[in-house]
């Protein structure tokens, strides 16, 4: 299933103005939401606390982030609590308008794993997200891959190729990831969809296109030797350097 971060907000509640962001007239709301879609990951809005529950329960959930209220006790760490115990493992990001301190403090021992208030600076905010889902994803993900001179951490969710960092984001991770596991078998499109998205249907999009072309920028770009190739009307396949060509 899909990593999915679930995004809950208030019902009815102010939305904040996040400085920071590409537009100084973009709400606090409309930036967490970009912000939270540039990762790659599932982005599911939980505008109220009704259908909390059943989110955190269905999805493969990467990451909860939580607007809680600015003073008082949040209803929702019941349903944060429920899941951690049915076996679900995820980083909760809240944020409140009380300026941390014993809000914080509360936060923390309520479940939470960080803690930001309002008014939030994009660029933090894009950086602690970062950096909760680069603790967590990796030990889920596998074993430690090697394919010629690109080396895959899953523990750090980290890329590199011939000792340079690839900078990737957690689905482009996924992606690699995926056909690096299959290497020199080629992967089609539903192949992909099914195990790195979590589509289970057949799909009419061009996401895997535009991610593939996304990694073949950060892996391929520069060097002699590609791994990335396309398979005209079958897919994709990682084939080490020694690898014959396929035909």
């Amino acid at each position: 299933m899909d990593e999915t971060i679930v995004w809950f907000f208030p019902e009815g509640k102010e939305d904040r103005i996040l400085p920071g962001g590409r537009d100084e007239q973009e709400s606090g709301r409309a930036a967490i939401g970009r912000i939270l879609r540039e990762t790659g990951l599932t982005v599911e809005e939980s505008p109220g606390l009704e259908g909390l529950r059943d989110q955190l329960s269905k999805w493969d959930t990467a990451m909860l982030v939580a607007e809680i209220p600015d003073g008082g006790p949040w209803e929702g760490w019941e349903a944060v609590a429920e899941a951690r115990e049915d076996g679900k493992s995820f980083p909760v990001l809240a944020i409140s308008a009380s300026r941390g301190g014993d809000a914080a403090v509360s936060a923390f021992k309520a479940g939470a794993n960080d803690y930001m208030s309002y008014p939030l600076h994009a660029g933090e905010l894009r950086c602690r997200i970062e950096n909760l889902l680069a603790l967590t994803l990796p030990r889920r993900t596998g074993r430690r891959l090697k394919i010629g001179d690109l080396v895959l951490e899953p523990s750090r969710r980290r890329a590199n190729r011939e000792g340079r960092d690839l900078m990737l984001t957690p689905k482009e991770f996924a992606l690699l990831y995926y056909l690096s596991a299959n290497t020199g078998e080629i992967c089609t499109r539903d192949d992909i969809l099914r195990h790195v998205w979590g589509y289970h249907f057949q799909a009419s999009t061009n996401v895997v296109d535009v991610y593939i072309r996304h990694l073949r920028l950060k892996v391929d770009k520069g060097y002699r030797q590609k791994l990335i190739h396309t398979v005209r009307g079958a897919g994709y396949v990682v084939k080490a350097p020694e690898m014959a060509p396929l035909v």
